[in-house]
This record gives structure tokens, sequence and C-alpha cells, in this order.
């Protein structure tokens, strides 16, 4: 009986995130016309994604398992629709895109998913000495995934077709020259509202999960890992593609694959620990059950350090780059790419 109870105040406690989808539907059934959006692709496609908000939301009040994610699919295909209908108004774009980050926040997020284990205890692996789930860890991640997206954004809205001049501090045409060049125009949609919609999952993902998630949510912190280690070396391929192919560098380029490359940085000691215990429950024959529904491995421990939340500012730096070294020999290759990379400039070499 106290069990039943704990669960109807848990799922009535996490109702009213399903009652802002419902808004977020009727917002997008009637603002179309609010804001003069008259593109028929998007008008009918705003409609339709409302309209399954509103269904789904609906059922989710009601309890639906799987209508969270009906509603959280729906938020990530809002964000790639200005992009497969070329939008012409900026505003469709910006609605568009908000309301599926909100989606997503509201019903993916936010609230628990329904048979996932989620705690806070047991956050330090076996062999460990300190929690890599932690907030503090995951804060710079979250930093740099949001300066990403806010990067990624303004290119795509030249791309779009929204503004007509874009502003390089360091390389004066270098960004409408390298995002208006035959690579990135031989991409089916504009590749840097790809980036955007990479940068804002990196981000949601870096929210879900409390701080033992590496245990409880093997398969979210698989996916994020997905997004961010395997797009952060696509983002050095094409940042050195930049001078060899297009002969011009691109300033929120650098910005954005700079950012994308402390992201990885920082994400893996988060997959290390992972990889162990996905390891370890494949040895014990239960790797499927552990992937998906978390665990609770010996040798675990409590991270005390969580109970002083918020730490002190020095505290905080320290957890927060725990786990990364900078070898002197890996800074001496970085700073050897970097000069061959602008040597070309440099040197005026030509052939």
């Amino acid at each position: 009986m106290l069990k039943k109870n704990h669960l109807a105040k848990e799922t009535h406690h996490k109702s009213w995130y399903f009652l802002v989808t419902l808004f977020l539907g009727f917002w997008l059934l009637f603002t179309v016309d609010m804001l003069g959006i008259s593109q028929s692709e998007i008008v009918s496609s705003d409609r339709i994604c409302g309209a399954i908000a509103i269904v789904a939301s609906f059922f989710a009040l009601r309890g639906g398992a799987f209508s969270p994610w009906v509603i959280g699919f729906t938020g990530v295909y809002l964000q790639l629709a200005p992009m497969l209908f070329w939008a012409k108004d900026s505003s469709a774009y910006l609605n568009d895109t908000v309301s599926g980050i909100l989606l997503i926040l509201f019903s993916l997020i936010f609230p628990g998913i329904k048979g996932v284990m989620d705690e806070d205890k047991g956050q330090i692996p076996k062999g460990w000495s300190y929690n890599p789930s932690s907030w503090v860890q995951r804060f710079p991640i979250l930093v740099f995934g949001t300066i990403g997206w806010f990067a990624a954004r303004l290119m795509c809205a030249y791309q779009l077709g929204y503004i007509d001049y874009i502003w390089d501090p360091f390389f004066v045409d270098g960004t409408e020259k390298v995002i208006s060049s035959d690579i990135s125009k031989s991409f089916p949609l504009p590749d840097a509202g790809l980036g955007a919609l990479a940068y804002s999952l990196e981000v949601l993902l870096g929210l879900k999960g409390r701080t033992a998630r590496w245990r409880t949510m093997p398969w979210l912190v698989v996916g994020f890992s997905f997004l961010v280690v395997p797009l952060g070396l696509v983002s050095i391929v094409l940042v050195i593609l930049q001078p060899l192919i297009v002969g011009a560098w691109c300033s929120l380029c650098l910005l954005a694959a700079f950012c994308m490359l402390l992201m990885c940085m920082l994400t893996l000691d988060e997959v290390v620990a992972v990889t162990q215990l996905l390891i370890t429950a494949y040895k014990e024959g239960h790797l499927v059950r552990t992937f998906f529904k978390g665990t609770y491995p010996e040798g675990v421990s409590d991270d005390l350090a969580a109970e002083k939340f918020p730490p002190s500012l020095k505290e905080f730096l320290v957890e927060m780059v725990r786990g990364v070294t900078f070898q002197p020999y890996l800074i001496g290759c970085t700073l050897l790419g970097i000069f061959f990379m602008l040597s070309p400039f440099l040197f005026q070499f030509e052939g």
C-alpha cells in the first residue's frame, strides 16, 4: 500500500511537466498564423506536430509509458523541420527549434523514465577516487555545448538567408567563405544547422540523469558519448580542411570545434566508467539488462563531495577537470599541428 501511494504521489508530481508539453502543442497549432508564417510546408508541419504533442500529452497525463518518447521525438523533428524545408522566415526557425527543445526537456529530460533506475547514491565506481557523473564534472560540458549551439545557430541563420553578413573577428570574411563553400553546399541540409541540432542534443543529454547515471543509465551515457566523441573528431577534420580546400579560416567554426574538442576530453572519464561496468556485466551474463535498466555493482561508494554542493570556487575548478591531464608531449604535438595548419598563410605557400 505504501509503495502504491508513493508511486501515485510521484506520478502526480511529474504530471505538470506534461501540462507544459500540452501547452506547447497548442502553441504550435496556433502561432504559425500569429507569426505570419506563410510557407505551406512549415505551417502543415507545425500543426501536425502540435496535434501529436497534444494527443501524446493527454496520454502521458494518464500514465502512458511511450507517450513521453513520442513527444521527445516530435521535438527532435521540430528542430530539423526548418532545415528540411529551408524555412524562409527566421521566426519559423526560431519557433520550431525552441519549441522542439522545450518539448524534449519537459517530456524526457526533467521527468524520470518509467522503469529506469535513477538515484543519488553509490556514485563513485570501484577503484575510482571521484564521481565521473557529478554535476561539477558535467557543468563545463553543458557550458561548452551551449556556446557551440549559439555559434552554430548564427552560421545557420546565414546559410538559410536570414542575415546577409556574418561577423568574423579575426579572418574578415573567412566565415562567409567557409560556410558558403562548395563543401558546405554539398550537404542536403545546412551543415551549421545540423551542428546546432547536435549541440542541443548534447546539452539536453548532459542534463539528463542524476549523479550516478554512469551505472543507472549506461544507455544514456553511451548515446551521449556517440554524439560528443565522433562529432568532435569530425569537427577537427573539417577544421583541418578549411585552409587546405576552402583556402580560408572561420572564427565561429574554430570556436565551435574548440568547444567540441574540450567536450570530448571531459566526457571520456564517464565513458570509461560505463565501459568498465558493461564489461563486468557481460562477464556476469546480464549485459542487456544492465545497459537498459542500470545496476548497483559491488564496490561502489557514495560521493561525499556531493554533500558539500555547491563547493568553493577552488574546489569547483579542481573537481571540474578531475581525470584530465596535460602531458608535455601532447601539448607540443598540438602546437606543432597548429603551426603546420597556419604555415601556408604565414609563409604564403602556393601550389
